[in-house]
This record gives C-alpha cells, sequence and structure tokens, in this order.
C-alpha cells in the first residue's frame, strides 16, 4: 500500500492511497468541509472511473464501517481479543516535541512507552516499518500501535497528539 497526503492551496486536503492490487482511492477533503471520493482503475490514474460526494455525517458514517467500528465480521476469538486492545494512533511531531531530531533508538520509544512506531509518514513519503536508526523530523506523522497503556504512555512521555 502507498500512501500520500498533498496539500491543495485554498481548497484543503488530497488523500491517495494505491491498494496492493493497485487501485488508486482518492479523498480530497475541502476547506468547507466537503468530502470527495476518487476511484482509479490501476491502468489509468489520470481519470476516475467514478467520483462520489458526501457531506460530513456520510463521511463518518463510511469511515467507521471501514474501520470495523459499525460492523465486525466474525473472527476467531483470539483475533478478537487482540484486536480488542489493539490501538493504532496517528501523531504530529511539533517543535516542542523531545522525539524531534532524535532516531526512534535514541528516544528509547519502546522502552519507555511500550508501543512501537510502525510508520512514519514525512510530506508525500512513507516510511514503512522504519529502523531504529531513522531519525524523527518535525512534522513527521508517527503511526503508533500499542494498548491502550502503552499509547497513553507515548503521548504523554513524548508530548505529542493525536492528528
Amino acid at each position: 500500500m502507498e500512501f500520500k497526503e498533498t496539500e491543495l492551496p485554498g481548497v484543503g486536503k488530497k488523500f491517495s492511497v494505491i491498494t496492493s492490487k493497485g487501485d488508486k482511492i482518492a479523498v480530497v477533503v475541502h476547506l468547507s468541509g466537503k468530502k470527495e471520493l476518487f476511484y482509479f482503475e490501476a491502468d489509468d490514474y489520470d481519470e476516475p472511473v467514478c467520483d462520489i460526494e458526501m457531506n460530513d455525517e456520510e463521511a463518518k458514517q463510511l469511515g467507521s464501517i471501514l474501520m470495523g467500528t459499525y460492523f465486525q465480521p466474525v473472527q476467531e476469538e483470539a483475533k478478537q481479543l487482540l484486536l480488542k486492545n489493539l490501538i493504532i494512533e496517528w501523531v504530529k511531531v511539533d517543535e516542542n516535541s523531545p522525539l524531534k531530531d532524535k532516531s526512534i533508538k535514541e528516544a528509547e520509544v519502546r522502552r519507555k512507552s511500550g508501543a512501537t512506531i510502525i510508520s512514519i509518514i514525512r510530506g508525500e513519503n512513507t516510511i514503512t516499518n522504519p529502523l531504529p536508526d531513522e531519525v524523527i523530523r518535525e512534522g513527521d506523522v508517527l503511526i503508533v500501535v500499542g494498548n491502550k497503556e502503552q499509547i497513553r504512555k507515548f503521548m504523554q512521555e513524548f508530548n505529542v497528539s493525536s492528528k
């Protein structure tokens, strides 16, 4: 999967995902709050096959379905227990964060919080499964995974907030 976030000056932001099968989905969130969803087939990223305009309520409903909060298919008990205790949080590193300009190893993220940084979104690039020597920069969006307590410790220890 490839993820990209793009500023659209005067319009809002565009979020693009290229799936493992090569299809592209783009979401444009307008400054007005309007949301547009575009679907592109793998062989043509220039012309969307379809586009859907949604209001805020419709977008939230679709998001809750995709996140699995609206409906969970039947799963094995062990998977349900794991997912129940697993939290994935997106956090932005600002100028005051003690993470800024330190490697994951230097910051001792796992030792101090128990949480794990599974991806770093840096501008238009996504670093998946970053190495311990990866240096965290101001403006990075970290995707952090852990249980509720580990995420709480991470947020507190490293002075970050949800994106």
